[in-house]
């Protein structure tokens, strides 16, 4: 496991966590709600065994730009546009319908740091809290520490909210809360 403290050395942090998540290992990075524990398709079942989830529980796409959000929506309505624009970036987690009938989340943090990290891996980004299932959101890096032995990347950026984002359903013809913060 390689360790970075973000304020003392980013770039050397943003880039092994990009590069660490785009082969298929686990990264444990800070947002401005969370710490994340972020992975690609390949580091999935990985992530869900580290943290005792339900495989059949879908964790959401972290982006690092508004245009990577718009790549994933595809032909949402200009009005949800609007709505995702208005939030994004920030502590919030939309639901949009994907190409299978289903839903997908996708998470824009208000983070610099992390939405370069998010911007510099070469593949699609999931996350989700870096705790065990059920146990209380990380606000520092020293609250993974139980995940550690089995990241190969930890970025401590200090102190968080400790509150996760809130999930919000625009699939329907209404907005609806699903989570608030």
């Amino acid at each position: 496991m390689k360790y970075f403290e973000l304020s003392k050395d980013r770039e050397s942090a943003i880039r092994a966590a990009s590069e660490a998540v785009s082969s298929g290992e686990l990264v444990i990075f800070p947002t401005e709600t969370v710490y994340g524990l972020f992975f690609s398709e390949k580091g999935r079942e990985s992530a869900y065994r580290l943290k005792g989830r339900d495989l059949s529980k879908k964790c959401a796409y972290h982006v690092g730009s508004f245009g990577s959000v718009l790549a994933l929506v595809g032909n949402l309505d200009e009005e949800k546009k609007n709505l995702m624009r208005s939030k994004l970036p920030g502590p919030f987690t939309f639901l949009v319908p994907d190409a299978a009938g289903g839903k997908i989340g996708i998470r824009y943090p208000d983070h610099p740091e992390a939405c370069a990290f998010l911007e510099g891996a070469a593949v699609p980004v999931f996350g989700t809290s870096a705790n065990k299932s059920g146990s209380k959101s990380p606000e520092s890096a020293e609250e993974t520490r139980e995940l550690w032995d089995d990241v190969a990347v930890v970025v401590d950026g200090g102190s968080v909210s400790g509150l996760a984002s809130e999930v919000i359903d625009i699939t329907g013809s209404i907005p609806k809360i699903i989570r608030t913060r």
